[in-house]
């Protein structure tokens, strides 16, 4: 089972999404992605896991603009920020 969001604190795993709820067929979600993968298959629920983390990775930092951009785009999707050390 492919697990594509979770959430852990000091006590262990608090949250999910993996194949219950990106297979499921019933109406009803209690998952950590709020119900955006939910029934919406491996494929498409991957695709939009990747969404909300731009999305979110971009809303810490416009909250954030005094921290160093640790994150640029590069081929249209967001990655670490690499640096480059001149010698």
């Amino acid at each position: 089972m492919t697990t594509l969001i979770s959430v852990y604190n000091s006590d262990g795993c608090v949250g999910r999404c993996d194949a219950k709820c990106y297979s499921a067929t019933t109406a009803e979600c209690n998952c950590i992605c709020r119900g955006v993968n939910h029934g919406a298959g491996k494929q498409r629920a991957a695709a939009n896991t990747q969404q909300m983390a731009e999305q979110w990775i971009e809303s810490w930092q416009t909250d954030h603009p005094e921290a160093e951009r640790f994150f640029v785009r590069k081929h249209g999707r967001l990655v670490q920020h690499e640096q480059l050390t001149l010698l």
